[in-house]
C-alpha cells in the first residue's frame, strides 16, 4: 500500500482515515491504535481505566461491538477536505459530511480526537444516531 515517492498511504489525512477503517474492518488493533493521535489515545486510556483494561483494550472492546460493516462503495466515501487540508471528510451518501480531524505527529498523520474516531465508527457500522453530532 505505498504511493509514489515512497510515501505510505497514511501520510495524508484521507489516507490515514482510510487506513484506520481498513484496520478496524480487519480487526488489526495495533495498526488502528497506531493511527490515533495523543488526544484520541488519551480518551481511550481514560476509558480503559474505568473498564479495567488498557486504552487499546477499550478501543478493541468498542470495535468488538460492531456486527457488520457498511459498504464503502455504496454508503460512504473518504474525501480530502478542501477547506482544511489537515482534515478529511467522511461523506455519507444522501445524509451529510463528517469532518475527521487529523494532526501531524512528527511526520505521521494521526486521527486527532475521540470525536473523530466516534464519527468514523458510527458511519462504517451504520449506527447513525439522531442525537447531537460529536
Amino acid at each position: 500500500m505505498l504511493q509514489s515517492c515512497g510515501k505510505k498511504i497514511s501520510d495524508t489525512p484521507k489516507g490515514c482515515v482510510t487506513a484506520f477503517i481498513v484496520a478496524v474492518e480487519q480487526h488489526d488493533m495495533n495498526k488502528a491504535w497506531g493511527l490515533l493521535g495523543k488526544d484520541a489515545q488519551a480518551y481511550y486510556n481514560d476509558l480503559g481505566e474505568k473498564q479495567r483494561r488498557s486504552g487499546k483494550g477499550a478501543l478493541e472492546n468498542e470495535i468488538d461491538q460492531i456486527k457488520s460493516f457498511r459498504s464503502a462503495q455504496r454508503f460512504y466515501s473518504v474525501k480530502r477536505d478542501d477547506t482544511d487540508p489537515n482534515n478529511a471528510l467522511l461523506v455519507v451518501q444522501g445524509v451529510k459530511d463528517f469532518k475527521i480531524v487529523t494532526e501531524d505527529a512528527d511526520g505521521d498523520i494521526k486521527i486527532k480526537d475521540a470525536a473523530s474516531v466516534k464519527n468514523i465508527l458510527d458511519v462504517i457500522t451504520g449506527e447513525m444516531k439522531n442525537t447531537k453530532p460529536y
